[in-house]
């Protein structure tokens, strides 16, 4: 599979494309479009993030995180957190524990 060729850009809604899903793991992208804001929301499982394209703000608990493709972050468990593409076209991958 070409990540950047299955994920579409969609400017009303972010747009999740999943990659893998076992029941160890669930491996899943996400694009957003410039400005475009994926709600708040928490981790509920441990989940750790890529940025493969683009740039994006991490918005955690008051706190900025700007981040540039191929930088990785551990999002922290059960606090709320959003996040917001910044470029024209933005993609970063999630991996998640499930066990």
């Amino acid at each position: 599979m070409n990540i950047q060729e299955s994920i579409e850009f969609n400017p009303k809604k972010a747009t999740v494309l999943i990659i893998q899903k076992t029941e160890a793991i669930k491996m899943f992208c996400v694009a957003l479009c410039k400005d475009q804001i994926l709600p708040t929301h928490q981790a509920k499982v441990p989940s750790f993030l890529i940025v493969l394209k683009g740039q994006i703000r991490f918005l955690i608990e008051g706190e900025e995180i700007e981040m540039q493709e191929f930088q990785t972050y551990q999002i922290p468990l059960f606090k709320n957190h959003e996040v917001k593409g910044i470029r024209d076209e933005n993609i970063f991958l999630i991996t998640q524990e499930l066990t």
